[in-house]
């Protein structure tokens, strides 16, 4: 079981290695152009999410893309109050995104562009992945697994 535990921060290690470095370049976007009313929605790879003007943060997320702890399917994560990590919500708040939302940046896909808005960042990088940091936490998602603190 030790072992077991010791392969999984390897792995999670690895993955955030691989998505800090794809998204370590990044080019920034203007939030004007990407807000309806007082809230920044996007669109990125398999995800459609949104920034709040509290910094609130969270992304619905296409089926079988992220799992939580590793273990749980879910389809949103969140960074909403900034006493719990990021979270998936089960949908219990609402959606995050807008299907009618802007791509992030250039190209269909949204990948390797940053937008920082009220104090959060989300970035679309390489193999599939999508992150996002505010209030202290941050979570990623995308083809090298599913991180949240």
């Amino acid at each position: 079981m030790k072992m077991r535990a010791v392969l999984g921060m390897a792995t999670a290690a690895i993955a955030v290695s691989l998505v800090g470095s794809a998204t370590a370049g990044a080019d920034p976007v203007n939030p004007n152009d990407y807000l309806i009313g007082n809230t920044v929605y996007f669109n990125a790879g398999p995800a459609q999410c949104s920034i709040g003007p509290d910094g609130t943060t969270g992304c619905d997320i296409a089926p079988g893309i992220a799992k939580w702890l590793n273990m749980i399917p879910v389809t949103d994560l969140a960074i909403d109050v900034p006493f719990l990590p990021a979270h998936p919500t089960f949908g219990v708040f609402g959606a995050y995104g807008r299907a009618d939302a802007q791509w992030l940046g250039q190209g269909p896909d949204g990948y390797g562009s940053t937008i920082s808005y009220a104090g959060a960042t989300c970035s679309g990088g390489g193999r599939g992945a999508i992150s996002c940091n505010s209030k202290g936490h941050s979570f990623s998602f995308g083809w090298s697994g599913t991180q949240t603190s």
